[in-house]
């Protein structure tokens, strides 16, 4: 039996049909069941009326008002009951259903008849710029995607695209595997990607096609839409230049099927879809009335002419949408003029604790293309709480662990671990380092990153180099970028590594760390949640140094809340407090200049 409706709900849909008969001037006519049906099951409706609507023609058209389930806290949906054929306008669905309102939009539950009407009102202007003309080419084009889904008859969830979705035409890569089919510019591209994201055994079970990509110079209509292989040569023929020649040639592989990408550039970004051909080979054993592709001819001696005709003939083809995991796309869903820049740096990480670790993973997450992890230390059951790596790589070496994940996570990029300590990578691998765009230090250890901070002055600063570090509890945590020019490392700490400006004090010493009952080792009782405001600071400050938003060296903060810091027993600097007397509450960002000085290093650095 249906739920009795709430009282809120039977309000609301009197409050609707008075509405609507006060604008007609007679009762609405409420929909039976046989018309709700009609309308597709995701709206859940229940109730509704139909409305005659006066458009100039000879003859009103009938609009159903739709109130579905949930109702006022459900939006009302409404319908074209006169409408022509399925995707002759744009935004009528199969089921007549308008689409008026985007999936984000907000509207007042508690006016459910102001709603109505005024979306009744937008009902109407879009019936009328319909009538109108104009926009029915103009959208259609614009939201090519949206109605090639509608039209499309498979949905191959393994369909994936890396394709770099830019012009020419040109022949592209089909990788086909049991749990995937992947579209990419050549096979080196998905042979890279494909190791990384499911490992080398994928590589063996799978084999490789020949694909290609079509670039129009503008959408086409629902009208244009191919649905034979012969719609697909005729396309490939109305493309021009080579794209003809090179259907021809990968026909003449004779492949059991043809992955043809159409792609064109619509009002938000470029849009790719995919016409599969399939090979009549054994056509007739499928039921098919076209006479199989050697019928007539041996396999090896089949000419040009028959073979371009048969497997170009009026087989239906296949129509879908890959889903597309190309680095634009997964770091800005195409839109993030960041990615470009982003993808083509590199940035050595040293440290892969649980500040360097989560930085990493935050630089890969942003589109940082190739990063170097380092660090000889493994990985302990202690350290998994605050640390992206799981049980799963206890035991394991931080950087490889690292590394393999965010090769899984994201497979367009590239991972290199380095398992050894900070002094052998300067001492081995200062090539490496050199080729970094950025470096991004969160060792926690004086003495390597002061070896850092040396080998950067030497080599005269060619690249900037982010230092981060958290306090005691991690109430405070610094992220300093040292740049070209100003001050270096050591200009702002002691001649022991301790900073300068520190954040907080602890008049108890006892309160800074505890001490393991077995092994004597030290530690301090925070977790993710307090530390990734420190991560997310450098990390922000790694973007920017390499965005070119970072000219000089510079110091930034972030104070916890006052409460947190009183609670584990801490107290604010006096340099806090002379520096920043109004910021006592704590809960802050704030960004000074880093100090510049004679220290050893720069002054080693400018004799040269």
């Amino acid at each position: 039996m249906p739920e009795p409706a709430s009282p809120r709900r039977l309000a609301a849909i009197e409050k609707v049909r008075d509405r609507l008969r006060d604008l007609h001037g007679v009762d609405p006519t409420p929909l039976g069941q046989r018309a709700l049906a009609a309308y597709h099951h995701r709206f859940r409706i229940t109730s509704g009326w139909r409305v005659p609507v006066d458009f100039g023609e000879p003859t009103p058209r009938r609009l159903d008002v739709l109130i579905p389930k949930g109702f006022p806290l459900a939006r009302p949906q409404f319908g074209l009951v006169d409408r022509p054929p399925f995707l002759t306008w744009p935004h009528i669905e199969r089921d007549g259903s308008l689409c008026l309102l985007a999936n984000m939009s907000e509207y007042d539950p508690d006016d459910p008849a102001g709603v109505v009407v005024r979306l009744l009102g937008k009902s109407c202007s879009l019936v009328e710029e319909l009538l109108a003309g104009p926009m029915v080419e103009r959208d259609f084009r614009d939201e090519f995607l949206t109605y090639w889904r509608y039209d499309r008859d498979a949905s191959d969830g393994r369909l994936t695209s890396i394709l770099q979705l830019e012009q020419p035409s040109r022949e592209i890569a089909v990788w086909q595997a049991p749990g995937i089919r992947l579209l990419g510019n050549d096979d080196a591209q998905i042979t890279s990607w494909l190791r990384n994201r499911y490992g080398a055994d994928a590589l063996r079970r799978s084999r490789l096609e020949r694909g290609l990509l079509m670039w129009l110079d503008r959408p086409m209509l629902p009208s244009e839409y191919p649905r034979t292989a012969r719609d697909v040569r005729a396309l490939a023929e109305k493309c021009g230049g080579e794209v003809p020649h090179l259907l021809s040639n990968i026909v003449s592989a004779q492949q059991d099927s043809i992955v043809t990408v159409i792609a064109a550039e619509g009002r938000f970004g470029p849009g790719i879809v995919t016409a599969t051909i399939t090979s009549p080979k054994g056509a007739r054993s499928r039921g098919r009335s076209t006479a199989p592709l050697y019928d007539g001819f041996r396999p090896s001696h089949l000419p040009d002419g028959p073979l371009m005709r048969r497997y170009l003939g009026t087989e239906p083809i296949v129509r879908d949408e890959p889903r597309r995991a190309d680095a634009p796309w997964i770091h800005g869903r195409g839109h993030d003029q960041r990615t470009a820049r982003l993808m083509g740096a590199t940035v050595t990480v040293m440290g892969c604790g649980s500040v360097g670790a989560p930085v990493a993973v935050a630089l890969a997450q942003a589109g940082v293309g190739h990063l170097n992890l380092v660090d000889y230390d493994a990985l302990d059951w202690p350290n998994v709480g605050r640390h992206p790596l799981g049980a799963a790589s206890v035991r394991g070496n931080k950087a490889e662990g690292l590394a393999a994940k965010l090769r899984g996570d994201y497979p367009h990029g590239r991972f290199d671990a380095f398992p050894i300590t900070a002094q052998a990578m300067l001492a081995v691998h200062g090539e490496t380092l050199g080729e970094s765009h950025l470096i991004v230090s969160a060792m926690g250890d004086w003495r390597a990153e002061s070896q850092l901070n040396d080998w950067q002055c030497r080599l005269g600063r060619p690249m900037p180099v982010v230092y981060g570090w958290t306090e005691a509890h991690a109430v405070a945590g610094h992220a300093v970028a040292i740049t070209p020019g100003g001050g270096c490392l050591r200009c702002g700490l002691d001649r022991t590594g301790v900073p300068n400006f520190p954040v907080a004090i602890w008049p108890d010493q006892g309160a800074i760390a505890f001490e393991e009952p077995a092994c004597g080792a030290h530690y301090q009782p925070y977790g993710p949640v307090e530390l990734g405001f420190v991560t997310s600071l450098i990390a922000q400050l790694a973007l920017d140094c390499l965005l070119g938003k970072v000219p000089h060296p510079c110091h930034r903060i972030h104070a916890a809340r006052r409460a947190s810091l009183f609670e584990a027993g801490g107290r604010w600097s006096d340099r806090w407090l002379d520096q920043y007397p109004a910021l006592t509450e704590g809960g802050v960002q704030v960004e000074r200049e880093w100090p510049s000085g004679t220290c050893a290093a720069c002054s080693a650095s400018s004799m040269g």
